[in-house]
Order: structure tokens, then sequence, then C-alpha cells
């Protein structure tokens, strides 16, 4: 059946202005003015005059099986759920393993990614975890990655944290030679996965393997990189070199922590050098939220969502610093060319998919289509599903 939703302003991400969108089936057929529903065909109209159309979210940081443990068992997080994803306006994800990767296998978040394919969502896993020597399903990085076609790199593997494994600079190296070669053989880019933690300078490591051998500089991405400012100073120290950096979405900052907010972090950002590019924005859905006192012991946890990027969106088209379809790039097309997505993946195009959040004008989420249904709707909650 033929769907037309009407009058929207349309980010694809790129803002459109207001525009027509007529969708057949799961693809989008015709972006446009003045649209009309093909004559002698079953379609419905939608008028959304005042709602706003973005591409769904790409969520390039998800732990699908669920994270933690580094409190005990009860401290385990659960695997994420179709509502979860659904009502974070997230259509795309990839997801990671984390800190365990003793009592969690790479072949569960396989096993995941697949039962949310059959969903309906756009998934991709990565294999590795935070240990050395890294999990992996088959015994190989590499092989993984040929052999699995929905594995398209490594992570998250841990640098500077003290819940690593503490690899050498010539074990990282290693790992990411793995993932690029194992990439190439597929034919897909590939990328590695950087979890930081708050130890000083972590960015020397991926300066110094690109100073050896360039080709590595569009593989690795290091994530978390507000925690610290000095954390911060030193991933942009990569992505002025040309590198990508990863923002954890959802941060209020803490000046007396020396962190800086996610949003804030994209200001300052915006701010020095007038672009976003190659700065993507990640939920850490589902994974672990703990705290930590100065010797490590955990005195709290919490569980992240995917619900945050929708709200840093918000955030950020509130304050007006950045305009929105530069901050939305940072959730959509970015990550998607970071882990070098084949789709229409974080794109509003003729013949792409078509999955889209409906907003209201205060940018909150009222609709998520996913493959041309809605999935979810505000007050409503899980619609269409199965």
């Amino acid at each position: 059946m033929f769907k037309l939703l009407k009058n929207a302003t349309v980010y694809a991400p790129e803002k459109l202005g207001v525009k027509d969108i007529l969708i057949w089936e799961d693809r989008v057929i015709k972006i446009g003015d003045g649209l009309s529903l093909p004559e002698g065909h079953e379609g419905k109209e939608f008028d959304l005059t005042g709602k706003i159309i973005i591409p769904g979210i790409v969520d390039s940081h998800v732990h699908i099986t669920g994270g933690g443990g580094e409190g005990g068992f009860t401290t385990r997080t659960s695997e994420i759920t179709f509502e979860e994803i659904a009502e974070s306006g997230v259509t795309t994800l990839i997801g990671v393993l984390g800190t365990d990767g003793y009592a969690r296998r790479v072949k569960d978040v396989s096993v995941k990614c697949m039962a949310l394919r059959e969903e309906g969502f756009e998934c991709y896993f990565l294999t590795g975890s935070y240990t050395y020597p890294i999990e992996t399903i088959s015994g190989s990085v590499a092989e993984d990655i040929i052999f699995n076609p929905y594995c398209i790199g490594t992570g998250e593997i841990a640098h500077c944290d003290h819940r690593s494994s503490i690899m050498t600079y010539e074990e990282m190296r290693r790992v990411c030679a793995d993932t690029r070669n194992g990439a190439r053989l597929a034919g897909i880019k590939g990328a590695v996965n950087v979890h930081l933690g708050n130890y000083p300078d972590p960015a020397d490591y991926f300066i110094r393997m690109c100073e050896e051998d360039i080709t590595f500089r569009p593989l690795i991405i290091p994530t978390h990189i507000t925690r610290k400012d000095y954390v911060f100073d030193s991933c942009m120290k990569f992505w002025e070199y040309g590198g990508q950096v990863d923002i954890t979405a959802g941060g209020s900052g803490d000046a007396s922590q020396h962190s800086y907010g996610s949003v804030q972090a994209l200001e300052m950002i915006w701010k020095k050098y007038g672009t976003l590019e190659r700065v993507s924005m990640t939920s850490d859905g589902n994974g672990s939220a703990p705290v930590w006192d100065e010797l490590g012991n955990m005195i709290g946890m919490g569980k992240g969502s995917c619900k945050v990027l929708l709200a840093d969106l918000k955030k950020a088209a509130q304050n007006g610093v950045i305009p929105v379809e530069e901050v939305l790039k940072t959730m959509t097309t970015t990550p998607a060319k970071n882990y070098g997505l084949k789709t229409s993946a974080g794109k509003i195009v003729e013949k792409g998919t078509a999955n889209f959040c409906i907003l209201d004008e205060e940018f909150n989420l009222r609709e998520t289509i996913l493959n041309g249904k809605a999935v979810w709707a505000a007050g409503k909650g899980v619609i269409n599903h199965g």
C-alpha cells in the first residue's frame, strides 16, 4: 500500500524544508512538493503539518545483549528489547559486547543481532570485548569478519581503563591490523571501536599507529571521549590528525570531575572548528553506567538508554548554537560512514528504506517508522510489532 506523508519539515539529514514523502511498502518513492497518491492504487494520506521528519537514528554503540557485571552478578544489565529500541527512534544499530568477555560471548551478540534483524531493524555487530586476547567466535578476528556478513569490525576493546587488559601498543596494533585485513578480504570498510577510560593521553597509541601506517586512520573510533577534559583534548589531537571520534550522548558533565557534557563538547568543537565532520554520537544503550570510588570500587550502577540521542538532539536544537542538521549528522550519516554501511541508513533518500522519526515542533518523538510502518507511537507504545 502507498502512504503519503504531507507537509512535514524534512531533515534528510540536510534540511529540505516542508516536503511530502511518498512511500510504497518499505521504500521511499518520491520526495517533493504537492505530491499525490497514485491514481488507481490503494493508499493512505497523513497530514503532518507542524511535524518534523528525520532519518531513523543510527546508534553504533549498543550493548544489545546487556553489559555490566562489574559489581557482581546482580549488576549485569539486561539484553535490549524491541520497545527500548523503537521508543528511542533508532532503526539501525551496531551491537557490542563490552566489559564481560568471560560469562558473555560474541556468539550471543551475533544471535541477538540476527533476532533484531528478524524484527526489522538494520543491525550489525562487532567481535571482541574489553578482554585481551580478543574474544571471538571463530578464534580469529579476521575470520569473524570474513565469514559473518553482519560482523563489521572489532570492539568494544578497552584502552586506558582499569577494567581493560591493559593492551600494549603492539597488541592493539595487531588487533587493528587483523581487523583491517579481515575487512579488506570481506570487501568492507572495517572499524575498531575503542572504549576509553580516564588514563592520560589515550590517543597517543592511535596517532603513533597512523604515523607508522596511515591506513589505520579511518579504522580507529575512540569513544567516551568526554569523560575527562584531558581525554577529550587527547582525542581531539587524533581528530585534528584526520581521525574520527565518538561522543557518548546523555552526559551532563561535571567541572569538579573535569568532564564535559555531550552537547557541551559538540558545541565546543563547533565553535572552535566550525564543523562536526567525523564526530559521531552514540548511546552506550543497555550498557552499565557504574560509579566508582577513588580505588575503583563500584559504589553505584545505572543502565544506558538509546533515548539519550534524541534527548541530546532536542537540547542542542534548543541551545541553537549548532544547526540542527549538523547535530543530526552525528547520529545518522556520520556513524553510517564511520562503519562503512552500504545501505541508506541515516538518510531519507528516494529508493532508500523508509526508516524515519516523526517529531513534534519541540523535537519530542511522536512516532518511529520502521520499514514504512509505524512501530511506536507516543502515548501508545509499541504498535505493529510481529
